[in-house]
């Protein structure tokens, strides 16, 4: 294969004048047909340039011309060490600049930074467990060394440690999700990218979603509370409301404004994708019913104005830090006394805050809803997501549908 040529000469920049009719003196390097220039530090007027070709040259010009040849040989000793050829791999080697993401940490940090000043609080708090688990197994590691190797034994050290496979899914994908950050910045030789087919293959961390029988949704709907008892009111009121308005997450829940609430309906766009749809975002319509408008009733604090919070859940003075906390704490309590109805009830399925939105689109999906329906219900900007959603529901209803194998008659 014949080798291409880079070239390497030392110009002026006639483009642009510093003082005194000088021009700058720029490395210009060429290769495929694209030019890149460098500034050297030294600048000459056209004249002088023309004397620096000139033989027996003394004082200044002499020293500039000694400088040309040396910043010359040194970019073609450098150009010569690098294979493949790329402009950002000759600048980092050219000027001895350190590279910018010299370990994985480095750049992991950097990402985080970034989801924090976008307020995407969540994903950065998955990507620093991530970093945190990575440099628990191999400390320090640079971005050169996630290999197949390192992400197979990164695998099987997490799994020793009994690590959901969900985690480790998420891990893994947040890892390569960096990996492909590095390539775009070209701090990675995509050649050596370790995911995909006969490579590292991420293992599926999707776990079989379990929702709700008719029968055990109607025994929580008609479960009796005390009114003393007020965490598991609160709870019961809150997993009702996910559940009847179209499986709204509880930060939708917290983050609910007076303005999205109307006489016979609740419109709103989701938290989650309100950055992934900036163009189309995906309006949710509820349904408002007797029971949505009695917790509305029951929990909601005096609006004073229509970008007031509905809910007491968060504050408006809180920091988005702060009000991820608030958000956590009121979805692990919820959980809590929620799985303490579920002993009372006799329902063997943790009753979390995702089993009322997996139960909502599992009841319509039953009761012969159509996917798109159900996609434009929960606010999914992809029938695709929806359709991978639904995929692991009613594991009862297959078990049921099994059983007629052996129904002969």
């Amino acid at each position: 294969m014949k080798k291409i040529k880079i070239g390497v000469q030392v110009v002026p920049d006639v483009r642009r004048k510093v003082q005194e009719d000088k021009y700058p003196l720029k490395l210009k390097i060429t290769y495929k047909g694209e030019r890149k220039y460098y500034g050297i530090g030294d600048s000459v007027t056209l004249k002088q340039w023309e004397e620096l070709h000139q033989p027996n040259i003394k004082g200044k010009l002499k020293t500039i011309k000694n400088n040309i040849v040396t910043i010359e040989e040194k970019a073609e000793e450098i150009i010569k060490k690098i294979s493949p050829f790329t402009f950002l791999s000759f600048q980092d080697e050219f000027f001895e600049k350190p590279i910018k993401y010299e370990s994985l940490k480095t750049l992991f940090e950097d990402i985080i930074e970034t989801f924090k000043k976008e307020e995407r609080i969540g994903t950065a708090i998955l990507y620093h467990n991530a970093i945190t688990s990575i440099e628990k197994f191999r400390q320090g590691i640079r971005i050169s060394g996630v290999n197949v190797p390192f992400l197979k034994s990164y695998e099987e050290w997490l799994c020793e440690r009994n690590i959901s496979l969900n985690t480790v899914s998420m891990y893994m994908r947040t890892l390569r999700a960096v990996i492909n950050r590095a390539i775009a910045d070209e701090k990675f030789d995509i050649r050596y990218y370790p995911f995909g087919r006969n490579k590292y293959q991420i293992p599926n961390g999707t776990s079989t979603k379990r929702s709700l029988s008719k029968e055990q949704l109607k025994k929580i709907f008609e479960y009796k509370v005390t009114s003393d008892d007020y965490f598991t009111k609160r709870s019961l009121d809150f997993w009702k409301f996910s559940y009847l308005a179209n499986g709204i997450n509880m930060m939708d829940i917290a983050r609910l404004r007076w303005k999205n609430v109307h006489d016979d309906i609740i419109v709103f766009n989701r938290e989650k994708t309100k950055r992934t749809g900036r163009g189309n975002p995906k309006k949710i319509t509820v349904i408002r019913n007797e029971i949505i408008d009695s917790i509305i009733q029951d929990w909601s604090i005096k609006m004073m104005s229509p970008e007031d919070f509905v809910f007491s859940i968060i504050d408006p003075s809180d920091s988005v830090e702060e009000a991820v906390a608030k958000e956590k704490q009121f979805i692990k309590v919820t959980n809590k006394w929620m799985n303490e109805v579920a002993k009372e009830l006799g329902i063997n399925i943790s009753l979390t805050t995702y089993v009322a939105r997996h139960s909502f689109s599992t009841i319509l999906l039953r009761s012969g809803a159509s996917v798109e329906f159900i996609s434009e219900s929960l606010g999914h900007s992809d029938i695709k997501t929806t359709q991978n959603y639904l995929a692991g529901f009613d594991l009862e209803a297959k078990k049921e549908t099994m059983k007629t194998l052996l129904n002969f008659d």
